[in-house]
Formats: C-alpha cells, sequence, structure tokens
C-alpha cells in the first residue's frame, strides 16, 4: 500500500521538494529556465573576452527571438504640421516600415528651430500606451523647447495601430499569435520600430544623425535596452520601470504574480543570454536607469542583478561614470524625479 508520508520523507531526504510539486507544470517550467540561466556566461576578464561574446550574442539573438526585416527606410510621410503653445510645433507622421505598415508617432521640435541641427530623443511608451499620454506629450513639449527634437510612436498594436474598439487583450494575442506564426516575437518587434524610428529621424535635416538617443517606460523600457543593445547608433538610453531579469521573473515573481500577457517574453532569449547581458551590450554609451520601488512586476532582486553585471562591464571599459542606476519611490510614469533625471541626462549627453 502507498504511504504518502513515506514518500513525502524519501523525498525530503534526498533534498527533493514535495511530491505535490511533481504536478505543477509552473514548478517544472520554473526549473527549465533555472537550467537554461545556469548555462549562461557571466564572468568576463577582460574587454575582449566580452567583446567576442557580444558578437555573437548579437547575431544569435536576431535570429533567436526573430527581429522582423523591413526594407531600407523611406522618408516619412508628415500628415499634420500645428503650433503647440507659444513656440512648439508638433508633426503628426508616418513612419514606414515598409510600403504596407507605417508607424504612427508624434515629432516634437522647436517653432522657431536653431541654424544647426539638434539632438533627439524617442520615447517609447509602455503597455498600452499610446503617443496621447499627457505626460509624455508634456515631456515632448519641454524637452523641444530646449532644442530638442522628441518622436513618441505608437507600438503595434496600440494607438492608430489597431482598431480600438477591440478588446486590448485580443488585440494583443491577435499581433502576438501572427507574429509567432512567422517566427517574430513581439517585443522584438517593438524594438525593431524603434530602430525605424531612429532611421527616420537621421533623414531628418534638422536632427543630428549622431545624437539620437533612446528612453522609455515600463514594455518602452524593455524595448529601449533590447534595441539599444542591438544597435549601437543610439547614442544613450535611458529605460525606466524596466530592469529585472527573465530569470528572476519566472523563478522568483511568478510564485507570486502573474504578467496578464506573454509579450515582454521573447520566446528562446534564455538560450542565447538574459536582460543584464543586454544592458552589457550598451557599454560604453552613456546609459540612464531607472526603478520604481512601489512596481512590484519588477522584483529588486533582478534589479540588482542588472547592476551589478553592468558595472562590472562598464568596468572593463574604464568608463563607471557613464553609468547611473537609482531606485525612487514615484509614480510609474514620466513625472517628478523620473522628467527631471532624462532631461538632465539628456542634456548631458547630447548637446
Amino acid at each position: 500500500m502507498y504511504n504518502a508520508d513515506k514518500d513525502l520523507a524519501i523525498h525530503l531526504g534526498e533534498k527533493v521538494n514535495p511530491p505535490g510539486t511533481r504536478n505543477s507544470i509552473v514548478y517544472w517550467l520554473q526549473k527549465q529556465v533555472a537550467k537554461e540561466s545556469l548555462k549562461l556566461k557571466r564572468d568576463f576578464a577582460s574587454r575582449d573576452e566580452w567583446e567576442s561574446c557580444k558578437a555573437g550574442l548579437r547575431k544569435k539573438l536576431i535570429d533567436t527571438i526573430g527581429f522582423p526585416q523591413f526594407p531600407a527606410a523611406k522618408p516619412g510621410c508628415i500628415r499634420a504640421r500645428i503650433r503647440l503653445g507659444e513656440d512648439v510645433v508638433v508633426e503628426r507622421v508616418d513612419v514606414y516600415a515598409d510600403e504596407d505598415y507605417a508607424i504612427p508617432a508624434f515629432v516634437f521640435s522647436p517653432l522657431n528651430p536653431p541654424r544647426k541641427a539638434m539632438p533627439a530623443l524617442i520615447w517609447s511608451p509602455g503597455w498600452p500606451q499610446t503617443k496621447w499620454e499627457k505626460s509624455y506629450e508634456l515631456f515632448g513639449e519641454r524637452m523641444a523647447k530646449q532644442g530638442f527634437v522628441v518622436l513618441i510612436p505608437d507600438h503595434a498594436p496600440f494607438g492608430e495601430t489597431a482598431e480600438q474598439n477591440q478588446e486590448l487583450l485580443s488585440r494583443t494575442t491577435l499581433v502576438n499569435s501572427a507574429g509567432m506564426l512567422i517566427g517574430i516575437s513581439q517585443l522584438a518587434f517593438r524594438a525593431a520600430e524603434n530602430i525605424r524610428c531612429k532611421e527616420y529621424l537621421k533623414q531628418r535635416a534638422d536632427v543630428m544623425p549622431d545624437k539620437i538617443a533612446l528612453a522609455g517606460l515600463c514594455q518602452g523600457g524593455q524595448d529601449t535596452w533590447l534595441a539599444a543593445a542591438i544597435d549601437d547608433e543610439f547614442c544613450a538610453a535611458a529605460p525606466f520601470c524596466a530592469q529585472s531579469t527573465f530569470t528572476v521573473h519566472m523563478t522568483e515573481m511568478s510564485s507570486y504574480r502573474v504578467n496578464g500577457d506573454p509579450t515582454p517574453f521573447p520566446f528562446g532569449i534564455l538560450k542565447v543570454c538574459d536582460v543584464e547581458h543586454l544592458f552589457g551590450c550598451i557599454a560604453p554609451r552613456p546609459l540612464l536607469v531607472r526603478s520604481n520601488l512601489p512596481d512590484d512586476w519588477w522584483p529588486i532582486s533582478g534589479f540588482d542583478d542588472i547592476e551589478s553585471f553592468t558595472r562590472k562591464i562598464y568596468k572593463l571599459y574604464g568608463c563607471e561614470d557613464k553609468i547611473d542606476f537609482r531606485a525612487e519611490v514615484n509614480v510609474h510614469d514620466l513625472y517628478g524625479p523620473f522628467a527631471d533625471a532624462l532631461e538632465e541626462f539628456l542634456k548631458k549627453v547630447c548637446q
């Protein structure tokens, strides 16, 4: 006869988890995530060793997580240009990804621009935010007054990119599912949209092509560190409220909190790297990182892992002074100390 107490004692004696966990698919998946994570290299003795790893990582990452392959960028289409307040202009722009899809965006710039080209910022909204967010528009106006061009896109499937009457999660599921069928992860698609917006800005006569920074909040922060890790042409990166590792998300956070949709998790990424490696790939460019302590969906243990790893990589380049990591008790938005820190950072690294 089966003896549950004996079975449990045997398992505990062998330092194996209690028998009930053998029926939990979540627990099984957590173990697989931990196993894959442990295979990743995290110690690098020299800059050359890291650079070699980074080159292979980037190439493999693009194939693994499914970056869409867009054709060569063509000029964007300005659909409207209006005066905003006393001294700012906002344009409604279509940024072409290809012939069949254009990314809707707002572009803020000074009403009376200087004679020379200006630095630029791409601000990436979070899930499910859009270019219509008041705080983002206020920041775009704020930086335009100081001689910046600021582009805020609608990421698919939000804003003007999908039918607004369709239920939000249905829109997300549809786009994510269609992408999976053809090998495109949603976070990879968002990062590719950021890169295409950068290519559009480089075509503008009023923008300094080597002074285009990328920043974003929450999922916009995620596609910020992903796009900046892959594309060296972003002069600086500033992810807000987007700092934890995929390993911590699945082995720690999933025990008490589950994300509402799978879009932040590119398929197969732990076969290549974790988030801390992507932060390392941004080196030696300036990096501003802010985390919001009340955001319990970004566990602070993951933040600590990322900061520790990133500091080691920047130290290999002798430029630890180019990174600024900090957590705040703030709102989950581009207000207050977050907005102030980003403004100060942009003026320092772009002008």
